[in-house]
């Protein structure tokens, strides 16, 4: 079986742990061949030019990790709508049996689609997208989600099996926004890199190599930090908790978005900070950790942090409402008071309790193992 991954809108970085590296070399462990069709000339603004020269050097085809990369020439008129050139061609040489596209990118998805229709193929489309993330100008809202993606998606709807969306808001936002049928949604959430986090060492080897005690209650919460985040709600809650002799430490790491929250770190002694980590630096932090905490929204390290079985607390939103099933506990508003008490109850509650929670989460990293995630793709054919 073939299976081609439309990376045009949803952009793919060699060696990067996101969804659209991680379902191909899932898939290929499962005896599928996997290609990727991506961009040779747009990337993420934040790339590097020597990483995108670096890219850029490996021609138009090339292989990585097992699995076939095509880069085409590719025109942006922002961010989501991109044309492409070639794809039809390449599309016809390699005969795919499966075209995940995704994110809804309208022009690769009316070449997609015409392949589908013509040649039996199972397309498949995945939606990152949401009322969070998507470009808040009311014109642009108007012209592009509820004229143009949503039309392109009717001209489709005949060739597409289902539209798969990676958390329930961005269900939501395909019902909504692009008027899809509720019999052709469904979730299929950003998975857990299991393979890779069971690499990582145990809790007990990770404090010793962090210089943290085995006996220390740890909090870690990290990516992009700052007020719109929920970092200085955190910070100024695990500090009434210590003020009330609770010993307790957290660990911070990535980047702040705002000097503020940058200084009443640097300022609490309970705090140890780190900078930007690497993947594997990343997985040990959460790992070492007892509770790992994001206060207000999502970020794809809660499911790193599911994949070494650390217990969660996160605000219950539609983005969120999936993560969390007896392997941790929910805020329903962000305050310091009421991030207090839970985290007040992680610190006391008896070890048979916190036993329960660590079981929990080993159940649930099962669930969104990027392993179940990768057999699900292969039912829908």
């Amino acid at each position: 079986m073939r299976i081609v991954h439309i990376c045009i809108s949803a952009p793919y970085i060699d060696g990067w742990g996101y969804q659209e590296n991680l379902l191909p070399e899932y898939l290929n462990s499962l005896g599928v061949e996997n290609y990727v069709i991506a961009s040779s000339s747009n990337f993420p603004t934040y790339l590097k030019q020597e990483d995108i020269l670096k890219i850029q050097s490996k021609g138009c085809k090339y292989q990585y990790n097992d699995i076939t990369v095509y880069r085409l020439n590719t025109y942006s008129l922002s961010s989501n709508f991109i044309v492409t050139c070639r794809l039809s061609k390449v599309l016809e040489e390699i005969k795919p049996d499966i075209i995940l596209h995704h994110n809804i990118n309208p022009t690769s998805l009316l070449i997609a689609s015409r392949y589908s229709r013509k040649n039996g193929c199972t397309l498949l489309v995945d939606n990152h997208a949401d009322e969070i993330n998507m470009n808040k100008n009311k014109v642009w809202v108007a012209f592009y989600h509820k004229i143009l993606v949503r039309l392109s998606c009717k001209c489709c709807d005949s060739a597409i099996t289902k539209y798969l969306g990676v958390t329930h808001s961005r269900c939501d936002f395909i019902r909504k926004y692009y008027k899809i049928p509720e019999e052709k949604i469904e979730l299929l959430p950003i998975g857990a890199d299991t393979k890779f986090a069971n690499t990582i060492d145990n809790k007990d080897i990770l404090r010793a190599k962090y210089g943290f005690s085995a006996n220390d209650f740890i909090l870690v919460s990290g990516g992009k930090m700052g007020l719109y985040k929920g970092t200085d709600i955190l910070i100024k809650s695990v500090k009434i908790l210590c003020e009330e002799n609770l010993k307790m430490k957290l660990i911070l790491f990535g980047t702040y978005e705002d000097s503020s929250t940058k200084e009443l770190a640097e300022s609490n002694s309970f705090i140890t900070q780190f900078g930007w980590c690497d993947r594997k630096k990343t997985l040990e932090l959460l790992k070492l950790a007892d509770v790992a905490c994001w206060p207000v929204h999502h970020t794809t390290l809660i499911e790193d942090a599911i994949s070494v079985n650390t217990p969660i607390v996160l605000r219950k939103t539609r983005t969120t409402e999936h993560l969390i099933a007896e392997n941790g506990a929910w805020i329903d508003y962000p305050s310091m008071e009421k991030l207090s008490q839970i985290l007040r109850v992680f610190v006391e509650c008896p070890e048979s309790d916190k036993k329960m929670v660590r079981d929990s989460a080993i159940s649930l990293k099962r669930t969104l193992s990027y392993d179940s995630i990768a057999k699900r793709i292969l039912e829908f054919r």
